[in-house]
């Protein structure tokens, strides 16, 4: 069932090698509830892409089977990206108020597994069960680029405009008998809707456009008036080109794609075991809240990305005394550290650092009167582990990950990260879904 599931994915390929341009570039699975689970062994959560789905698929090398299949499952939904909403850049980048921040990036994940160790060794299943959103803080620098973008894209709409009409009158109209009469009619619309515009200082500069444009047309399909949509195609697209249109919108797709400067990540998961493999019978054993600062820097230092992260994770002591009898369990711990990540075209790679500190109170027997006395335990560990990361497509990204994790509760020497996982997301804002001009 696995493999088939699998090869199913692996055939949908083509169709995300040809799907339409994505505004956000999907990242390495690291959602709540895999993380808890244990599934994805770094602590730090990266800030989420938008997608309105991302189906994470792993597959452990450090283990008994031999078996490169993938065996663990998470699903991450992002309810708001299910619609297109028709947001203009400054909503898209800056949503008005905290409250939309906060519905804007709510996802919610699942993961599961058939491999949840209890104390004697047997296999349980095991479901994870997770939230988290994502705070933008943009600068005023950061709106003034914005503002410079939607204005030099605005500005190139309504001189592409004014001459689009005027072609579409002509043609019409049959105000002109072949090309030669058509350029030359047309001539004047477009000096007059660029030297309008201001994008040109001086009148001359806009002859000169118009006198190259003319000339160009000369290397396109003709003009056939009964039939003239791909001459006038074509036309419009010199004209753009001439403009730099298509230049300025792939650097604020940059812009737009990378999301530079701060981010605050807060997240919450649990996980819900069946020890006996019962619906009826479970347990939330375990539970995790997050706090992620990010910061992406731009211009020069552009593809590097700093994450820090502070965990704090709580234990069902009652459940682990029952099912991992004479296994010490810290009641809780607190994880800290950071992650630097590097971007190289389709290329990723980051390192992390945490640390964690346990504490716990176990029982020290009892007073000269009967009353149970406990005793305060601590220890610290460290976890450092370096993943790998290459984006298959923009909605496609493999990653292996290979360090030392924290100690387990079981088998305490199994520290070993060696694990392969694929991510897979669906429903990602386009580039027909943003108006650009406001």
């Amino acid at each position: 069932m696995k493999l088939n599931i699998v090869c199913f994915l692996l055939a949908l390929l083509p169709v995300w090698l040809t799907a339409q341009e994505k505004l956000s570039k999907l990242l390495p699975p690291s959602s709540p509830a895999s993380g808890i689970l244990g599934l994805q062994p770094t602590t730090v959560l990266a800030p989420k892409s938008y997608q309105a789905l991302e189906t994470a698929l792993f597959s452990n090398f450090n283990n008994n089977s031999g078996s490169i299949v993938p065996n663990d499952f998470a699903l991450e939904f992002t309810p708001y990206w299910t619609q297109n909403h028709s947001l203009s850049v400054d909503e898209y980048l800056y949503p008005k108020s905290s409250i939309d921040q906060v519905i804007r990036n709510s996802s919610f994940s699942i993961a599961s597994t058939q491999s949840f160790l209890l104390g004697d060794s047997t296999l349980s299943n095991a479901l994870a069960f997770g939230y988290r959103t994502t705070f933008y803080f943009g600068n005023n620098k950061d709106r003034e680029a914005v503002e410079l973008f939607t204005s030099q894209l605005s500005m190139d709409q309504k001189v592409e405009s004014k001459i689009v009409s005027e072609a579409e009158y002509l043609i019409e109209n049959k105000k002109t008998a072949n090309q030669k009469e058509f350029m030359a009619a047309i001539r004047n619309t477009i000096i007059n809707a660029v030297y309008e515009s201001g994008k040109y200082g001086r009148l001359k500069e806009a002859e000169e456009f118009a006198e190259d444009i003319l000339a160009k047309s000369a290397l396109i399909p003709p003009l056939d008036t009964a039939a003239p949509d791909p001459f006038l195609d074509s036309l419009y697209s010199l004209i753009g080109q001439k403009l730099s249109t298509e230049i300025v919108f792939n650097q604020f797709k940059t812009y737009v794609l990378e999301r530079y400067g701060f981010s605050l990540d807060v997240a919450y998961a649990g996980v819900l075991n069946f020890p006996a493999n019962k619906f009826e019978s479970s347990y939330i054993v375990r539970q995790s809240f997050w706090v992620t600062p990010t910061y992406r820097f731009k211009d020069k230092l552009g593809f590097l990305k700093v994450m820090g992260v502070i965990r704090y994770e709580w234990y069902n002591t009652g459940y682990y005394n029952s099912y991992f009898n004479g296994v010490k369990t810290y009641e809780n711990n607190l994880d800290y550290g950071l992650s630097v990540a590097g971007e190289f075209m389709k290329f990723s790679l980051s390192i992390e650092l945490v640390g964690r500190k346990s504490h716990s109170e176990f029982p020290a027997g009892n007073d000269a009167e009967g009353n149970a006395l406990y005793r305060k335990e601590q220890n610290t560990d460290f976890q450092y582990i370096a993943s790998f990361n290459y984006n298959l497509t923009d909605q496609v990204v493999l990653s292996y990950s290979l360090g030392n994790r924290f100690e387990p509760v079981l088998n305490h020497h199994n520290t070993l990260v060696s694990l392969l996982m694929l991510n897979i997301g669906f429903g990602s804002p386009a580039k027909k879904d943003i108006d650009w001009e406001q």
